[in-house]
């Protein structure tokens, strides 16, 4: 029997939505409370493998998912100038894993997770702004007034948590604040993202592939770098960007406005920088920019940081809110699923009418069990990023051995080391493990 719990969701992103899914198939009550005035995401793509698909597929999404996305069969790495650099080979990952890699826009996971939770549970324009704990639960206060109690709060609200925000504030208040988690993000990337409209394949044959190279294109001279990702729908799927110099402004405290002067004319000055330039797609970086619709083309800026700190006694953190992952390994949507599987996982086995000491203790087990593999993501993003950004003659050789001289098995054994988590929900049916390199749990 499930546990008398109710729980309150702060984020509807694909974390909370994930999240919210997995606690339907516990029996787990639940409410989602949402920021905005409409329940979207921007972005371009989103690349999910083993790691979240076999969990996907136990939750009855694998068939849905396998609609909208791509396989990946891996990276082709090039100069600005279309000289080639070398390429890393994932075709394997069904064999080896039970499943390639995907990839896919992400707003059509989006849309495919919100077709999985009742309208009913999400409440918008809710922004929580304060907490009260107490024995008896947690009470969210949001900004329009508004209260909501429930026994306990995950938040699942990003980057700029304000449920961190709030829980942090009161440590620091009772000095149990860890130095680190008191330090801001420091914002260290840019990017200009989108996804183009169908693309005539006889001009660009590579959209009807049923695989996906992914195509990318570092500049020789700037740590910025050129993404570009044939998805479902004869689309294209680009980003344009990279490391920014560092600067002591540049935080979450200062925002970003000030210092990069942001803004569309920004945005359109970078672009007009690069239409120019050839792709191995048979079209220029500007025939795919320019069919891309203004409402599918983000600017973001990107950050990255372990927190220390993921919980107090009846409230927890999920995701983002978190583990800020930088996005050059895809690992962010996959961490944040695999930190829900987690969650409910231990939730589920609570007893019926637990205590205060009962979440806490579970969420204990929640952090000593996902914060080495996220820590593991974090880094392993940061240095893929510094892989592909860094300029030099050092660098260069790095990327030439790596890219040129490393033999598959090697390449393998990397990715091993990565997909050796492939978790699920222990109270639903088990899928099997198809894959020739087991899962260790």
């Amino acid at each position: 029997m499930a546990p008398q719990v109710r729980v309150t969701i702060a984020g509807g992103g694909i974390g909370g939505l994930t999240l919210a899914i997995m606690l339907d198939a516990a029996n787990i009550d639940y409410i989602i409370l949402e920021r905005s005035s409409s329940l979207k995401t921007l972005g371009s793509t989103i690349a999910l493998n083993a790691c979240a698909l076999r969990l996907l597929e136990q939750l009855g999404l694998w068939n849905d998912i396998q609609k909208i996305a791509k396989p990946i069969a891996g990276f082709n790495i090039q100069h600005d100038d279309l000289s080639p650099i070398g390429k890393i080979d994932f075709s394997f990952g069904e064999e080896h894993y039970g499943y390639y890699a995907y990839v896919m826009a992400r707003p059509a996971l989006f849309e495919l997770l919100k077709s999985r939770v009742p309208a009913n549970k999400i409440k918008l324009r809710k922004q929580v702004v304060d907490l009260v704990e107490d024995d008896t639960g947690v009470t969210c206060i949001c900004e329009d007034g508004s209260h909501y109690k429930s026994d306990i709060l995950v938040g699942a609200d990003g980057a700029y948590s304000g449920v961190r925000e709030s829980i942090y504030r009161r440590l620091k208040q009772q000095n149990r604040l860890p130095a680190n988690d008191q330090e801001p993000m420091k914002l260290t990337h840019l990017s200009i993202l989108g996804v183009s409209a169908a693309l005539d394949p006889v001009i660009v044959p590579a959209t009807e592939e049923n695989h996906s190279w992914f195509q990318l294109m570092l500049f020789r001279n700037t740590r910025f770098s050129i993404w570009l990702a044939p998805i479902d729908g004869n689309r294209i799927s680009w980003c344009y960007g990279g490391e920014i110099e560092p600067n002591p402004c540049t935080s979450l405290t200062t925002g970003v406005s000030g210092f990069w002067e942001w803004g569309p004319n920004k945005t359109h000055a970078m672009l007009d920088d690069i239409r120019h330039l050839p792709t191995t797609f048979g079209c220029t970086v500007g025939d795919i920019v320019g069919s891309t619709p203004k409402e599918l083309i983000s600017s973001v800026v990107l950050e990255e940081k372990f927190f220390e700190t993921w919980h107090t006694e009846r409230v927890v953190l999920l995701g983002d809110a978190c583990h800020k992952v930088l996005p050059f390994a895809g690992q962010g949507a996959i961490q944040a699923m695999l930190d829900g599987q987690c969650l409910v996982d231990l939730l589920h086995s609570l007893n019926e009418n637990p205590t205060t000491a009962d979440f806490e203790n579970a969420f204990k087990t929640y952090h000593r069990e996902r914060s080495g593999t996220a820590r593991k993501a974090v880094i392993g993003s940061r240095l893929f990023g510094y892989f592909i950004d860094s300029k030099g003659v050092i660098a260069q050789w790095v990327r030439k051995i790596t890219l040129g001289w490393m033999p598959q098995w090697c390449v393998k054994s990397i990715t091993n080391w990565v997909m050796c988590h492939r978790p699920q929900l222990s109270f639903l049916p088990a899928i099997e493990d198809r894959g020739l390199y087991k899962a260790w749990w």
